[in-house]
């Protein structure tokens, strides 16, 4: 009984302090849940080109991506194998600029967090406060939020299999706080399994240490980039580099060329037949020759790469088509109730004990 009188306490109080956050993070994964479909259907303008012949050179895309967008230094590019896709630059102050790549025309500036989706999904990942800072409370968050679940799976569960099928079932006789209670209750046992593995995947996307700790824990070896001592100066340009990807990993349906650091240039590619968005196979260029200076293909790839991959897919929604949002989109918005049924039941556990209290003074 001393053990169950500290699990309430960790329980409720970790939810109080928490529950503003958890709202926010709640709410705002429930949208992220229905991004990848929607995305694009609703700014078709800036997602969609109809095919007009050859596309123009990566390089060339470059060019008038950075004359409509002065100032700032091109981060990385991607371009898609479907032909009705523009072609994106990302910029160092976070702002996408989309192309048609058959004509070069810039089709509009997208912030990669402040407005829409992105606004969203700032909010998520950060708080919309200092980045590093806000990923770290966001990361934190969810290791509260896996003990406030597993804590309350711990105080709900039966100790008989009678039990454990009334706990499954709402009892719509029941009034007052033994219904808040009963509602918390069984909510919770259906939403904790969803909200545990929202909260899991969440981790090593917030947290090097999370990542990195999937390579000990499955037996793999993390792929660390190539390092080149003496780099030559000068960059061959994106061009160069996309036909390099090209050859490296054909026929794929999305592409990323990163900027040049340090004489390398990361790249990736994700198959048309891929099991999900982020199986990426990965190409270390040399900056200069755009000579393969390593690669780590996606099937090839140790447990621990692949893991993280599709545990950041799952997190986004980007496995398992529909049936996988709704299901996070359910657990994300069965939360509020969790909160509020929980809250409601707990305070009025108090105006009981206090009319209690009052009577046995009286």
């Amino acid at each position: 009984m001393k053990f169950r009188r500290t699990l309430i306490q960790v329980h409720l109080w970790l939810g109080w302090t928490g529950a503003t956050l958890l709202l926010v993070v709640a709410l705002s994964g429930a949208l992220l849940a229905w991004r990848p479909p929607l995305e694009s259907q609703l700014n078709p303008h800036l997602f969609s080109v109809e095919p007009q012949g050859a596309a123009l050179g990566p390089d060339h895309l470059v060019h008038l991506a950075q004359a409509a967008h002065p100032g700032f230094a091109v981060e990385s590019i991607r371009y898609f194998g479907d032909p009705r896709a523009a072609f994106q630059v990302y910029f160092s102050d976070h702002d996408y600029v989309h192309l048609n790549p058959y004509t070069g025309e810039v089709l509009g500036v997208r912030p990669r967090y402040g407005s829409g989706w992105g606004w969203i999904e700032g909010l998520h990942k950060f708080l919309h406060v200092d980045q590093p800072v806000g990923e770290a409370i966001m990361g934190t968050n969810a290791l509260v939020f896996g003990v406030i679940i597993l804590t309350g799976l711990a105080l709900a569960w039966p100790a008989t299999w009678k039990a454990l099928r009334a706990l499954l079932r709402l009892n719509p006789r029941l009034s007052g706080r033994p219904w808040h209670l009963s509602l918390h209750k069984t909510l919770g046992v259906y939403a904790a399994l969803v909200l545990l593995a929202s909260a899991t995947t969440g981790l090593p996307i917030a947290f090097d240490w999370a990542k990195n700790v999937l390579y000990p824990l499955t037996g793999s070896q993390r792929i660390d980039p190539p390092r080149i001592a003496h780099p030559a100066p000068g960059f061959g340009g994106y061009t160069v580099m996309a036909a390099q990807l090209d050859r490296s990993v054909p026929q794929a349906g999305e592409h990323y060329i990163g900027a040049p650091k340090n004489g390398v240039v990361p790249t990736y590619a994700v198959g048309r037949d891929a099991t999900h968005p982020n199986a990426r196979s990965y190409v270390w260029l040399n900056s200069v020759s755009g000579a393969a200076l390593k690669s780590s293909p996606y099937a090839a790839a140790g447990v621990g790469f692949r893991l993280y991959f599709w545990m950041l897919s799952f997190h986004t929604g980007e496995v398992g088509g529909w049936p996988v949002r709704l299901m996070l989109c359910s657990g994300a918005l069965a939360l509020p109730v969790l909160i509020c049924t929980g809250l409601t039941s707990f305070l009025l556990r108090k105006r009981a004990a206090a009319r209690r209290a009052l009577q046995t003074h009286s």
